[in-house]
């Protein structure tokens, strides 16, 4: 159950990253989703359903090395200019994997003896899967710990930490159960008892990686709540401004920060392209003193009302730019303008007024 819950939050973490990085390197994602993968297969009820203790431990450690090489691209993709992360080395383990499995496959009634825990096929095995692994967690835990030590303080330096002690935990699962046939020969530890050990050590692993990932994607993730509620709340505004200006909508894109971007960027250029035609005694319209997002919505319905009606002031200048310098700013104040035009009686009244003044 614990390798299945681990499993499920590792392929979550990868998800919530998939959904963030849309467009870009998605490295860390194969890293979460390989070793999601990885702990389902290796999961006890996997292999008991499977009947077969070394398939399940074959695949895991393919899944596992996978994530190893997600981590070195991980690495190499942040230096400029990126270089490109060869393919072969883990093709070269691979196949030196599956040609010992299949050497060592048919004599798996030997598991646990002395002469299947030294075979040849055995050793080169573990020897691959070893040296493959604690090369790329050992190039990868140095270059995270040099960018966890240059981020300022909060979660994602947090997170980056935690991953490091991950890598680290990593390094040693990786030299504890990769290399049985050394262990069970220098330790009393018997065959059955090595691998609950060995899976202990993983999960332990796999903890880390999971609270280091949490950490390090929960920005992120508070960005992606925000941004999808920034456009939920500008959305009224927005569609009224394209279409009264369906020219002001920019390319569709499906990134969902991006999409709040563009939509303030729409709304500012038709709020822009509005301005001759709000009324110059719009003013006389409002009974008692507004704040600004109310008088903003005002200006915007009655000067949808002056467009329709034809009518317009070049010269009349519509008041201050609102703009703000920070999205989050800009975002906070068009969301305002969108509620206040959508529910406001003030701005209902200055609809009706100015419905009125263009009736002949």
């Amino acid at each position: 159950m614990i390798s299945y819950l681990s499993a499920g939050l590792l392929a979550l973490i990868g998800l919530a990253r998939l959904v963030a990085v849309r467009g870009g390197p998605r490295h860390l994602v194969t890293f979460f989703l390989s070793m999601a993968a990885g702990l389902a297969v290796s999961a006890d009820a996997t292999v008991r359903l499977l009947g077969d203790d070394l398939l399940p431990r074959l695949v895991t450690n393919a899944l596992q090395l996978l994530a190893m090489r997600a981590l070195v691209q991980l690495v190499r993709s942040t230096r400029s200019p990126e270089k490109p992360t060869a393919f072969w080395p883990i093709l070269l383990c691979w196949a030196l994997m599956i040609l010992c499995y299949l050497d060592f496959a048919p004599h798996r009634f030997e598991v646990g003896t002395s002469g299947f825990q030294w075979r040849s096929s055995v050793v080169v095995y573990q020897v691959s899967l070893v040296t493959y692994g604690v090369a790329c967690l050992v190039m990868f835990t140095f270059s995270l710990a040099r960018s966890a030590a240059g981020r300022p303080r909060g979660t994602f330096r947090t997170g980056l930490r935690i991953l490091v002690c991950a890598a680290v935990m990593t390094i040693a699962w990786v030299l504890f159960s990769g290399l049985p046939s050394l262990w069970l020969s220098i330790t009393d530890l018997a065959d059955q008892d090595f691998l609950p050990r060995a899976r202990l050590v993983g999960l332990c692993a796999m903890v880390l990686w999971v609270v280091g990932g949490l950490f390090t994607t929960w920005d992120g993730a508070l960005r992606l709540v925000r941004a999808w509620q920034g456009i939920r709340a500008v959305t009224p505004l927005w569609k009224e401004l394209v279409a009264a200006h369906p020219q002001i909508a920019l390319p569709v894109r499906h990134d969902i920060e991006f999409t709040l971007y563009r939509r303030v960027i729409e709304i500012r250029d038709g709020l822009l392209a509005l301005r001759a035609h709000v009324p110059p005694h719009l003013g006389d319209w409002l009974r008692t003193p507004v704040d600004e997002p109310t008088r903003a919505a005002a200006e915007l319905a009655a000067a949808l009302v002056m467009r329709e009606a034809g009518r317009s002031w070049p010269h009349h200048p519509a008041g201050p730019d609102d703009a703000h310098p920070s999205m989050r700013e800009e975002s906070a104040w068009l969301s305002a303008v969108s509620s206040a035009f959508t529910n406001s009686l003030v701005v209902r009244e200055v609809r009706e007024r100015a419905v009125a003044d263009v009736r002949p």
